[in-house]
């Protein structure tokens, strides 16, 4: 069966779950720890899909690291995902989980390239102008990237609105050459 198929089903498992049970942003925030453990805690994910590791033993790491973090319910269903030995699609549940809270929540997801890194006052300007025009809340997602030269690039809900150096240094050549 394929695997991003199998990982909605458990994320749309867990968000029914959460949500009939009225905690869905404890849940939404263990989630949200879960996926930083998975993406910078060293060794976490190698633990979780090494197959000498037994179960048990895996489940007991799991329980003293996350012990008092997360939700009863959250331990729950990582106990579960470990007993059906599911705990490698880990991080695309916690990704399809995010993404149904999103949509739930109406949250528009932005990525902002920079060629330099804003500060805290431009970001929090930027995000109140974005939930204004949006008439939403606005998630942002930064991400420095030198090669724009200045300017930036905004992808939101998949369409990009490019306003970097480069690109118009690139259009600029395209036409003289032309």
């Amino acid at each position: 069966m394929n695997r991003s198929l199998i990982a909605n089903r458990y994320a749309k498992a867990l968000f029914r779950l959460a949500y009939e049970q009225e905690n869905l942003e404890q849940v939404n925030n263990d989630i949200r720890l879960l996926q930083g453990y998975c993406n910078e805690a060293e060794g976490f994910m190698e633990l979780l899909i090494s197959p000498v590791i037994k179960p048990q033993q895996k489940k007991e790491a799991l329980h003293s690291v996350l012990e008092n973090k997360v939700e009863s319910s959250t331990m729950s269903f990582i106990d579960l995902l470990i007993t059906n030995n599911r705990e490698s699609l880990l991080e695309d549940i916690n990704r399809g989980f995010i993404s149904l809270y999103k949509q739930e929540k109406g949250i528009k997801s932005v990525t902002l390239y920079t060629a330099v890194e804003m500060d805290q006052l431009q970001l929090e300007t930027l995000n109140k102008f974005l939930q204004k025009q949006f008439n939403a809340p606005v998630e942002i997602t930064l991400k420095v990237n030198p090669e724009l030269l200045g300017g930036f690039k905004l992808t939101i809900d998949g369409k990009m609105a490019d306003a970097s150096l480069s690109s118009k240094l690139k259009n600029m050549k395209k036409q003289l050459l032309s």
